[in-house]
């Protein structure tokens, strides 16, 4: 089977075909009983390390899947499509379970949260804990019902979590074995994890249970990521997750902290990184890194595969990559999103800075 992320790069062109409409604000489209993009962060835990979003509205169908020339230019509707399906990975699961009862429904909003990066056994995407939040335009009561009675006896079990049913699935990716924790706690939103207790932390904090915000707001990192575009997201590193020691020795490849690993850039220094990307702007996109090395600069543009860089693929080329010092220690690259190839290589390369490398 493919893993996650070779597959989420095809996501929308193979899986799902999703409008590009774009409303100014979700919260007009989804009305007073579904949550905002500040009341869906306040659910996640406070130790999520990386936050990515898709702003709708936008509407997922299904369409079967197809082989393609992938050296071309790439269309509008492709480039929306996916970075739409970024936040919304997990939906993936078990062939696309759950994918397939929303089509037709329009999303306002998708975050993705995620922390406790770590390594695959052998090949595959990394593993983490978090999940993916979809909150929608529409009531979503019929999805609900047609998805539990389709899937019911394929659960690997069965429960009750912090008052809402929840239903965990299994299945072998490459050489791990996936949990899959699906939960509707209202009718407007879905939420789709990979951990019991991460799932059961939002569903908690959904019911009013307080506590220390994730990414909270004095973060240097909102400084440089406009979170009005169509996409964007956030990591602040967190050294007491970055492991390979005695002490905790699940290792986060992409973590920029313990010296050299197999999907980092080191820097002991580092703060963390944004994106950001919208096409009503134009085809480029931005991606920000934050470190307290005055010198960084002077660092990362000596390598190709430094926080801004792309490697050494061919393709890399027609992004188009330039760097720029926006104050010492803080860099910002932008690249251009023309050709299909080199969108993938740019969602591939970005999702490891995120915290979702891919062993092939």
């Amino acid at each position: 089977m493919k893993n996650r992320w070779l597959v989420v790069i095809l996501f929308c062109s193979a899986v799902l075909s999703c409008s590009s409409r774009h409303a100014a604000s979700a919260s007009e489209q989804t009305g007073k009983t579904s949550p905002g993009l500040d009341k869906v962060i306040s659910w996640l835990p406070a130790d999520t390390e990386t936050i990515s979003v898709a702003n709708g509205p936008f509407e997922l169908k299904a369409v079967p899947s197809q082989s393609e020339n992938r050296d071309r230019a790439i269309s509008d509707m492709e480039l929306a499509q996916i970075f739409e399906a970024l936040p919304l990975e997990l939906l993936q699961f078990r062939k696309n379970a759950l994918a397939r009862h929303f089509e037709g429904k329009r999303i306002a909003l998708a975050v993705e949260g995620a922390r406790h990066f770590h390594s695959p056994s052998g090949l595959g995407e990394g593993l983490f804990e978090g999940c993916a939040i979809a909150v929608f335009v529409d009531n979503i009561r019929d999805v609900v019902d047609s998805f539990a009675k389709e899937n019911r006896k394929d659960a690997l079990r069965v429960e009750q979590i912090e008052g809402r049913e929840v239903l965990a699935f299994q299945e072998k990716l490459e050489e791990d074995l996936w949990t899959t924790y699906v939960a509707f706690p209202s009718e407007h939103v879905a939420v789709i994890a990979t951990d019991r207790a991460y799932l059961t932390e939002v569903l908690a904090r959904r019911n009013g249970h307080k506590g220390p915000t994730a990414l909270p707001k004095d973060l240097p990192e909102w400084k440089y990521v406009n979170i009005s575009s169509r996409f964007w997201g956030v990591r602040h590193y967190n050294k007491n997750q970055a492991g390979c020691d005695r002490y905790q020795p699940q290792c986060d490849p992409s973590s920029p902290f313990g010296g050299r690993k197999a999907a980092n850039y080191p820097d002991e220094q580092a703060i963390g990184l944004t994106f950001e990307f919208d096409p009503s702007q134009g085809r480029t996109a931005k991606v920000t890194y934050l470190s307290g090395d005055p010198n960084i600069l002077a660092k990362i543009n000596t390598t190709t595969r430094g926080p801004l860089g792309m490697g050494d693929d061919p393709e890399a080329k027609d992004l188009a990559i330039r760097s720029r010092e926006v104050v010492p220690g803080i860099v910002e690259g932008s690249y251009s999103l023309t050709q299909l190839r080199a969108v993938d290589l740019f969602v591939f390369v970005l999702m490891g800075r995120l915290g979702h490398p891919i062993y092939l």
